[in-house]
């Protein structure tokens, strides 16, 4: 696969991800491109189209809007999941390991949104999720998608089990958590044994976000600066959206540490 097919792919699935968001927040207006390729993104795109016009044509009253929000949220769900399918179907066909990286990033972040949006479905308290369940949940995902069934990798957690949030910033937040944990599996544990750690904790007035491996970590000669312009750049966009203070740890491995605003 060559770099303008892999470019596309990722601009092709990021503005079908940004369509179905809009449509989880009741917006509606929000439109995919069809191209005249005629591929499979076309296909999902045509899909979420038609979504959003058979949500834009429901009748909202107050006594409609909860049990609506669950059915949008329990779609968008199901639309994740279809993307995460047709992504499994095409890597397949294909032994180019580039292309089935990227399939498999692309997948852990779609798998990283639908978590929330059935973990939304199934509760009680629509606006609200418990970042406890969904951080186990999620890393154990993504340690399954890069081990199988037997890892040598393990998880450590220190989470206030008493943290719920929405989800416009648990969405950020499970991207920034799939991005640092992706990156552990890729390149800290060459003989691919370590341990990940994510921490959750809040003040009166902020939360706080550490995750770290005890990886190999970075050569001391490549700087700050140069390491985020290899990969860094997706998270450091994810912290500007949750308006998060974001530093690189590199002791005993490699590690992100975030802090933000509990009133938002």
């Amino acid at each position: 696969m060559n770099p303008h097919e892999a470019k596309y792919i990722q601009e092709r699935t990021n503005a079908i991800l940004d369509v179905i968001m809009a449509y989880a927040n009741l917006d509606f207006t929000q439109k995919t491109q069809i191209t005249d390729k005629d591929d499979v993104f076309d296909a999902i795109a045509s899909g979420v189209n038609m979504l959003g016009e058979e949500l834009e044509n429901s009748v909202i009253t107050l006594q409609e809007r909860a049990s609506l929000l669950q059915e949008v949220h329990h779609r968008v769900k199901n639309n994740l999941q279809i993307i995460s399918s047709l992504m499994n179907l095409q890597a397949s066909y294909t032994k180019d390991e580039k292309f089935l990286a990227l399939i498999r990033e692309c997948r852990n972040r779609i798998i990283s949104m639908s978590m929330i949006h059935e973990m939304l479905y199934r509760s009680k308290d629509l606006s609200r999720i418990q970042v406890l369940d969904y951080i186990k949940t999620l890393t154990l995902s993504i340690n399954s998608s890069f081990s199988g069934s037997v890892s040598d990798v393990t998880f450590e957690y220190d989470i206030d089990e008493k943290i719920y949030l929405e989800a416009e910033r648990m969405i950020p937040i499970g991207l920034i958590i799939n991005e640092a944990v992706s990156n552990s599996f890729k390149y800290a544990f060459p003989h691919r044994k370590g341990l990940i750690r994510v921490d959750f904790k809040m003040s009166k007035t902020h939360f706080f976000l550490r995750i770290t491996d005890d990886g190999i970590g970075l050569p001391k000669e490549i700087r700050t600066e140069e390491f985020e312009s290899l990969g860094i750049q997706l998270i450091n966009a994810l912290s500007d959206q949750l308006s998060a203070e974001m530093k690189i740890l590199r002791e005993n491995g490699l590690g992100y540490e975030l802090l933000f605003r509990i009133d938002n």
